[in-house]
């Protein structure tokens, strides 16, 4: 399903504006392939380029070489319609949602602004499912991303994500805003979930320890 060749990416940048061009290498010929139903794991220290290279699997930024192929479908050479689709099939959530979330937006519209980026019906009555299986408050509803926890922000950037049903989700840093009972409670429901859904994860972590009951295929980067 998912399928990376070859992968680097290279900054360019100069120290001052007199000097030549250095280029940082963030990470070099990257390859792997995806199952749908399988899992990845991105391990590595700080700066290694885990989430650079979530972000290029998103189309958030593009890889200097190689190519990333969907469904056969090489995503950075595709016109922006198609890309849209993946979009919507490929769902990140960030390592801090409270930033990630648009901060001007309630979180009842933010939710439903996944409906409509991708013309799909609104369905309120998944919302309040999610809602119950998070143990969230109605009220945060009402509640701008500013206003919620860490946890609760992350929670709700979960939901945002799987209200359109990807086949991979992106989940960078899960742990980070979340205590160790909220991150196994949610671990769990990701369990529980893709042995219902055909649904690949690929996490990103330092604390590989909570993710032991899924089989993972692992990349250090």
């Amino acid at each position: 399903m998912l399928e990376v060749n070859n992968l680097s990416k290279i900054y360019e940048m100069r120290k001052h504006w007199y000097c030549k061009k250095e280029q940082r290498v963030v990470f070099e010929k990257i390859n792997f392939t995806l199952k749908s139903g399988e899992n990845l794991m991105l391990l590595g220290k700080s700066g290694a380029g885990k989430s650079t290279l979530a972000r290029i699997l998103c189309f958030l930024e593009t890889p200097s070489t190689g190519k990333v192929l969907y469904k056969q479908k090489n995503i950075h050479k595709l016109e922006a319609r198609m890309q849209k689709k993946i979009r919507q099939e490929i769902q990140y959530i960030f390592q801090d949602q409270k930033l990630a979330l648009n901060p001007y937006r309630k979180v009842h519209s933010l939710l439903l602004d996944g409906f409509d980026n991708f013309a799909l019906p609104k369905d309120e009555g998944c919302i309040n499912t999610f809602f119950d299986i998070f143990q969230l408050p109605k009220k945060i509803l009402q509640q701008k991303p500013l206003e919620l926890s860490g946890g609760e922000a992350m929670r709700v950037g979960l939901i945002r994500a799987l209200l359109l049903q990807p086949s991979v989700l992106i989940l960078d840093e899960l742990s980070s805003s979340l205590d160790i009972k909220n991150v196994c409670e949610i671990v769990q429901f990701l369990k529980n979930y893709q042995s219902k859904q055909r649904i690949s994860y690929i996490f990103i972590t330092h604390q590989s320890e909570f993710f032991e009951n899924f089989s993972c295929y692992k990349i250090k980067l």
